[in-house]
């Protein structure tokens, strides 16, 4: 599985909409959000389950990306605060069971990752 790390790849992505497009809108918003993870401590950010087809790239300029993967500090009021901040993120986008990504984060929370993903 490819994996990027976040802010290089979006920032050298020439798609206008490179992450999660019903979320974000333009990349420059999906940029945004990424420094916002590393501003409440992350260690890293990548993206993974990228969509880089010929074809995309040609009609779209670039790759595209539905998820981000955080590895989380061992501070843990830092890693509290990614979490916090990632709740309130599946609130707000309505993602619920079932849907992979919260099942995923169960089994890798532990191991200090935590999964962001849209649609």
């Amino acid at each position: 599985m490819k994996t990027f790390e976040a802010l290089e790849w979006l920032k050298s992505n020439n798609n206008p909409s490179a992450l999660a497009t019903d979320r974000f809108g333009e990349t420059a918003n999906a940029i945004k959000f990424v420094e916002k993870i590393y501003e409440l401590g992350a260690l890293k950010v990548n993206v993974i389950g990228i969509l880089d087809e010929q074809e995309r790239i040609e009609d779209e300029g670039g790759p595209y990306a539905t998820a981000l993967i955080v590895d989380l500090p061992q501070d843990h009021e830092k890693r509290n605060r990614i979490i916090e901040f990632y709740k309130i993120e599946i609130e707000e986008q309505g993602i619920c069971e079932g849907e992979g990504i919260l099942e995923w984060n169960e089994s890798k929370i532990k191991e200090g990752r935590l999964g962001f993903g849209w649609g």
